[in-house]
C-alpha cells in the first residue's frame, strides 16, 4: 500500500462519484497518498509543485508527478508507484567519485550525463505547464485519456485550475474534494497508531504541567512545561513531533506575560502532531480551589460530555450527536447556548480540525474506523474558559477512548 490510501475504499467512492481518478496537488494530500514529502516546490502552495494520481481501477498503480529534485527519494519511498518528474529552480549535478581531473570539468561531465537538451533551462520556481505535461503523459499511460478527473478543488487556486483545464482539454475535471474527505475520514491502522501516539505524548505533557505548575508562572512558562513533558516522552521516536497550544489563563483571557494567581482557571487545548498526524485533546485546571460557579460550570461540561458520548456510535449521524449534546446543555439551564460544532475528525491537514464535523447540519453517518475528537467548550467571560475534549476511535461496538487522563477539573499550583 502506498501512503495511507485504502485503494478498495477509494475505488468504491470514485465509482459512486463517477470519476476515473483522483488528481491531488495539495501538499497534505500528496503525503497522504504517497507517504512522502512533496518537496520544496510544495512550499509555494500552488498547484503543480507535484501531483498524485489515484486511479479508480485498483489494478493500476498510483502515479506521481514530482520535482526532479525529489524524484529519487519518491522512487525509494514509493517503489510500487509510477514516478514522473518536472524541473524546478534547484540545480543539482551528479559527479563520479574517485575520478581525476579538474573539479569543474567533472561536474560538467556529470551534467552532460543527464542528457538534457542544449536549450535546457530551469524556471524561477516551477512551471505548471511542465508539471501538467507530465501529468498528461501519466494519465495516457494509465488509459485515462478522456476520463473524468476529481481534483482537490478545496486547495487549487482558481487561476491554476483554469490553466490546468486549458492544458487538459479532453479530460473533464470535477471537484474531488468530497471524495478525498470521505476517503480520509476512515483511518488505516497506521494512521490510528500515529493519532494514538499523539495523545500519549500530549497527556505526558499535561501531566508535567499539572505537577510543576505554580502560581506566579506566566502563560508562556506553563506552555513550556507542557512542551518539556512532550519532548521527554517523545525521546527516541522516529517520527517528527510538533505541538500547538491553545491556552486560556484567567477568568478573562490574560496576555502571555500575565502571571497566574489563585483562582485562575487554565484551559489547555493541546494539539500534538506525530508524523504529520495531529491529535487533539483538552483538559482544564484551576490554581487553588475552584469557586462554586467554576465547579458547576465544569460539571455541566462533564454531564453534557457523557450524554453526547452515549450517542457517538456507528449508525447515528453527527447531527444527532450535536442535537443530543445541545439538549443536554439546555436541560442543565443553558437553553440559549449555541455551539457550531462539538468536535471533528482528526488526521493530516494544515489544521487539527478536519471534516466531518459534529455539527447540526451534518448528515454524515458515524462509521467504524473514524477517529473523532469530541469536545464540550464552555467559554464564559469573567468566570472561566473550559474545554473538555477527548479523542475516540469508532469501533463496531462504539467509541474507544484514546485518552486515559480523567476529565475532572484538576487543581494545580
Amino acid at each position: 500500500m502506498t501512503g495511507f490510501v485504502d485503494r478498495q475504499r477509494a475505488a468504491h467512492l470514485m465509482e459512486r462519484a463517477g470519476i476515473g481518478a483522483l488528481v491531488l496537488s495539495a501538499p497534505e494530500a500528496f503525503h497522504y497518498a504517497t507517504g512522502a514529502w512533496i518537496g520544496p516546490a510544495g512550499l509555494f502552495r500552488r498547484a503543480g509543485g507535484g501531483f498524485v494520481v489515484i486511479p479508480a481501477r485498483q489494478d493500476l498503480p498510483i502515479g506521481i508527478v514530482v520535482a526532479d529534485f525529489n524524484a529519487a527519494q519518491l522512487r525509494l519511498a514509493a517503489p510500487e508507484a509510477i514516478v514522473r518528474s518536472h524541473p524546478i529552480w534547484i540545480e543539482t549535478a551528479p559527479m563520479e567519485t574517485g575520478a581525476h581531473g579538474l573539479l569543474a570539468e567533472r561536474i560538467e561531465a556529470g551534467l552532460a550525463s543527464l542528457g538534457r537538451a542544449p536549450d535546457f533551462s530551469r524556471p524561477a520556481t516551477f512551471d505548471l505547464a511542465g508539471a501538467v505535461h507530465q501529468l498528461r503523459a501519466l494519465l495516457d499511460d494509465f488509459g485515462l485519456a478522456r476520463a473524468t478527473l476529481g481534483a482537490d478543488l478545496d486547495f487549487i487556486p482558481a487561476a491554476d485550475f483554469a490553466a490546468i483545464q486549458a492544458l487538459l482539454p479532453d479530460r473533464p475535471m470535477v471537484d474531488g474534494s468530497p471524495v478525498l474527505d470521505r476517503l480520509r475520514a476512515i483511518k488505516t491502522q497506521r494512521e490510528i497508531d500515529l493519532l494514538q501516539q499523539g495523545i500519549i505524548l500530549s497527556e505526558a505533557g499535561l501531566e508535567r504541567l499539572q505537577v510543576d505548575a505554580m502560581a506566579g508562572m506566566r502563560q508562556a512558562d506553563l506552555v513550556a512545561l507542557y512542551r518539556k513533558g512532550v519532548a521527554e516522552a517523545a525521546a527516541g521516536l522516529s517520527h517528527p513531533v510538533a505541538t500547538a497550544e491553545y491556552v486560556t489563563l484567567g477568568a478573562r483571557a490574560k496576555g502571555a506575560d500575565a502571571r497566574a494567581v489563585a483562582g485562575d482557571p487554565l484551559k489547555c487545548d493541546m494539539v500534538c502532531t506525530v508524523g504529520f498526524y495531529a491529535s487533539d485533546m483538552s483538559r482544564n485546571f484551576i490554581f487553588g480551589p475552584a469557586s462554586a460557579d467554576q465547579a458547576e460550570l465544569h460539571a455541566i461540561a462533564e454531564r453534557a460530555f457523557e450524554d453526547g458520548l452515549a450517542a457517538l456510535i456507528p449508525g447515528n449521524t453527527l447531527a444527532h450527536v450535536h442535537r443530543v449534546t445541545t439538549e443536554s446543555l439546555a436541560r442543565q439551564g443553558l437553553r440559549s447556548y449555541r455551539r457550531g460544532h462539538f468536535g471533528h475528525s482528526v488526521g493530516q491537514s494544515v489544521f487539527s480540525e478536519q471534516w466531518p464535523f459534529i455539527a447540526a447540519d451534518s448528515d454524515v453517518v458515524i462509521e467504524a474506523g473514524m477517529v473523532l475528537a469530541f469536545e464540550i467548550p464552555l467559554y464564559i467571560d469573567g468566570l472561566a474558559s473550559f474545554n473538555l475534549e477527548d479523542q475516540f476511535l469508532i469501533t463496531p461496538d462504539g467509541p474507544r477512548p484514546m485518552n486515559r487522563l480523567p476529565r475532572r477539573l484538576e487543581r494545580i499550583g
